[in-house]
């Protein structure tokens, strides 16, 4: 089957009273809870409404996207701006032309129903700056890791774009500035969280003045520490982010080096009661072990990377690249979608379309754009 994947294993890098879904039979699986006041709930929670939903079956351990039944959403007037952050390999085209077409673009999904889109700016060779932790203690022991300096970079960006967006939208008569909204694509899911719970505010640029080797001058002037949750973020909307560490006894390889299991621990689930957290993850192929007769095949590859993640493969479900229970955060609204894939290229590529629905084709953005009207 053609299918929408980064190309690279994304998933390893790449917080209401309870809600009801609204979709139509066969068409959105579930909508585990959202709990209020305390925020709590256990990953993989789900209620399902009897009336809406009822399960697809399996083909080829794969699930279609039958559509839904929600109405194409339009910005409320003053809407926040939306900020898109990339995923783990992509760049800002992925998001504004994929494959060289504006009009398919996540952006432009977003722009024709009138919200103002900022994109972080990216490109592929950017993530090679991850190699910037090679000499930090946390590089060799993870239980030392953070996003510092291996993913500072990506954090530098998402607040210029952040502050860029909501710029557009202060009210020149009091100097007020708009909160923006974030949606953040796989791995700019977790380094969201890190951003919104103030990662900058931790690092100390003035002293560090020689933090990794680079060839560009280093910053050396710390950002302005700002309260947390960011105040200038209104919501956060992961798609197919890979939110957690797998425990040691899985035998998972953490990528990050540490980086993602820091975030994990210091802001668990929906952490801040001020953000509104959705986190929109794909149930659309069932892993197998990957083995020398299954590593063409989709659940095969799938299998793969849902081991890299949570330790296992056989039977494990997801969005083929992060397993659906790994892409939720306790206390927040999870929205598991039928038949959507990780990413808009085709696996192994960046550059060819799939023709697959993914989380930010124009089919599905509605499912969870609902939640930012």
């Amino acid at each position: 089957h053609a299918m929408r994947l980064c190309p690279v294993d994304a998933s390893v890098f790449g917080g209401a009273q309870a809600r009801r879904s609204v979709f139509r039979t066969g068409r959105v699986a579930s909508v585990p809870k959202r709990v209020s006041p305390t925020r709590a709930g256990v990953v993989g929670d789900v209620v399902r409404d009897p009336l809406t939903t009822t399960d697809q079956e399996w083909s080829n351990d794969r699930l279609s996207f039958q559509g839904h039944s929600v109405s194409r959403q339009r910005a409320p007037k003053n809407a926040p701006p939306i900020v898109i952050l990339g995923g783990f390999g992509n760049n800002s085209l992925d998001y504004t032309a994929p494959f060289g077409v504006a009009s398919v673009s996540l952006a432009s999904a977003l722009t024709s129903r009138g919200w103002d889109v900022e994109v972080v700016e990216l490109e592929r060779k950017d993530w090679a700056k991850i190699l910037r932790a090679v000499f930090s203690k946390g590089f060799w022991d993870t239980r030392k890791g953070t996003t510092e300096p291996g993913y500072t970079w990506y954090l530098e960006k998402i607040d210029a774009a952040v502050v860029k967006a909501a710029a557009r939208h202060t009210n020149a008569g009091d100097g007020e500035t708009r909160q923006v909204d974030i949606v953040a694509h796989s791995a700019g899911g977790w380094l969201a969280r890190a951003y919104v719970g103030g990662a900058l505010n931790e690092i100390d640029y003035e002293s560090k003045r020689f933090r990794y080797f680079a060839k560009e001058p280093q910053r050396c002037e710390n950002f302005p520490k700002v309260t947390t949750p960011h105040p200038s973020v209104r919501t956060l909307v992961t798609l197919g982010a890979p939110h957690h560490v797998a425990p040691a006894s899985k035998n998972a390889t953490d990528a990050t080096r540490g980086a993602l299991e820091w975030v994990d621990k210091k802001w668990p689930g929906a952490y801040f009661k001020e953000i509104n957290y959705v986190c929109v993850a794909g149930r659309t192929v069932r892993g197998v072990k990957n083995t020398k007769e299954t590593k063409e095949t989709l659940p095969g590859y799938a299998g793969a990377s849902y081991a890299q993640v949570c330790g296992e493969a056989d039977g494990v479900v997801g969005d083929a690249v992060v397993p659906s229970e790994y892409a939720t955060l306790e206390g927040a609204l999870n929205v598991s979608v039928e038949g959507v894939f990780h990413s808009m290229s085709k696996v192994g590529t960046y550059a060819e379309d799939s023709n697959e629905a993914w989380y930010g084709s124009d089919e599905v953005v509605d499912l969870w754009l609902k939640e930012l009207t």
